[in-house]
This record gives structure tokens, sequence and C-alpha cells, in this order.
């Protein structure tokens, strides 16, 4: 799930690509007047909604052009992380743009997220009218996909921190709000108990959700830099041979969780007095 950047809504402008990167499979009505066009790839499959007005072969040409940018970067994603993983994900994506009414409706986020990852399917909402621009959705792409690889290693047992650390760590540079939010957590707070933090963040209170992702990247930044990212898979994929927590964590990373919940107090109050801007 990604944590929106600022109280605007993404903005889009994709660029065209010359090159069909996909199969168009359909277009399609579905219930009252929603109706949208599907697209197929060999790892994704992508289905844009239509907003029922507008000049028909507009739509078509828009939706093409996002169809091309969104199936590029998560192909792209696809090669990038199974290197980092060292494993090839399996599992077919669904990639779902929608209205932002449809979003809300559908997935029932809560209104700091812009897009969301939930059993093999991601869901981003698009507006007819501002779009999304491409950087934003590489981002997007880059963050979600992140879960999906964590629940096919951990066969969903990954907690939602460890998940949403790495997440952030590879869909680029760090949100602004992070650093800001663990400083005035930290001034007064130890670290946010990692069990709070274990089955996901939409129903934390709002106000403390910005430090919660940014503990999370913290946090996973600390087990790369002391363990290594294999260490991270390694994790992750014994506990999707169903191995206890506490034991996968201890075997994959050296330490006790508890033990490590002390430490990221210590450490994120030093990080708070020191002059980095992220976490």
């Amino acid at each position: 799930m990604l944590l929106v950047r600022r109280k605007k809504s993404f903005v889009l402008a994709l660029a065209p690509l010359a090159v069909p990167l996909f199969v168009l499979c359909s277009v399609c009505s579905a219930q009252a007047e929603e109706s949208y066009t599907a697209f197929n790839t060999p790892r994704f499959t992508l289905f844009i909604t239509h907003a029922p007005e507008g000049n028909g072969n507009q739509q078509q040409v828009h939706t093409s052009e996002m169809a091309n940018s969104a199936i590029s970067i998560l192909n792209e994603t696809y090669e990038e992380y199974t290197r980092i993983f060292r494993t090839e994900p399996t599992k077919k994506v669904v990639l779902r743009f929608l209205s932002p009414a449809d979003f809300r409706r559908r997935t029932g986020a809560p209104a700091w997220t812009s897009a969301m990852y939930f059993r093999d399917e991601i869901s981003i909402p698009v507006s007819s009218e501002r779009g999304l621009r491409e950087d934003d959705l590489r981002r997007a792409l880059r963050h979600e996909y992140v879960h999906s690889i964590v629940a096919e290693l951990s066969n969903f047992r990954g907690p939602a921190w460890l998940d949403e650390g790495v997440a952030q760590l590879l869909e680029g540079r760090p949100n602004p709000l992070l650093g800001p939010a663990l400083r005035d957590w930290v001034k007064l707070n130890p670290a946010i108990p990692l069990e709070w933090l274990h089955n996901g963040f939409t129903t934390l209170d709002p106000a403390i959700v910005p430090a919660a992702y940014a503990q999370s990247l913290f946090a996973v930044r600390k087990l790369v830099r002391t363990s290594g990212f294999p260490a991270v898979t390694a994790y992750l994929t014994a506990l999707g041979r169903g191995i206890n927590a506490e034991q996968a964590f201890a075997d994959a990373f050296g330490l006790k969780q508890e033990a490590f919940e002390d430490q990221l107090t210590r450490e994120m109050r030093r990080w708070a007095q020191s002059g980095q801007t992220h976490p």
C-alpha cells in the first residue's frame, strides 16, 4: 500500500509508446454502466475502467498508452526484483486502474492511500480529469509489486512492517513525509512495537501512519545493512515454509526480534539527532 506523499491526488501524463507490449483481450460491459478494457500478458493482466462519457476513439488511444506504460514498467520491475530477491515470481498479478470512487468502494482503503495490493491484485485510482504522471505510476507499481513478491515468498505470512519497509526501500526516493514524522515520534516515544505493525496499517490511528511507514523503512534499512538483502529473502522463504516467525527471524538475521526492537529505539533516537533527512 502506498502512502500519499501530499494532499493533492496524483497527476497523469503518459508518453505514447510505439510498440504495443500487450494483447488486447476485450472491451467489456460490466454491471450497471461500467466498462473496461482488458489486456493480457504472460505475467500480468491489466484492467482499465472507463468513464461513461467522452470520445471513444480518444479514450482508446489514452487507454493503450496507459497500458503500454504500465506493462513496460512491470516487466522492467519483474526483471530487477528477480535479481534482488534471487527468485523468479510465478504468480500472475492483476493490475486494475479504477476511478477514485471505484477504488474507495472496491478496496475500502483509507484516504491516505494512493494504491493498494491485495491477494494478487494491484489497484490504482486514476482521475479522468487529472490522470496520473508516469513517474508516479512507476513509483506506485514498484511499491505494490514488492507486496506481490513478499506474499508469494512468505505464503502471505510476511509481517506488514517488513513488507512496507521493503516496498519503500525499492520504490525510489523516500517519501518526504517520513523524516519529520519519525523525528516527531521518537522525541516522546520508543519504537512502535512491531506487533502493532504486523497485520497492516489501515487500522492504525491515521496520526501515526506516517511514523509507522518511516519506522518500517528504517527497520528494513537496518536489517539490509547488517545482514544483507539475501537474509530478507531467507526470512520470507522460511515463513512460507511454515517455520515459526520468531525462529525464522533469529535464523535469518542472527538475533531475536525483541532485541532488534530495542536496537531500533536507540538507533532511531540517534538518527533523530543527526542531520540526515530520510530514515
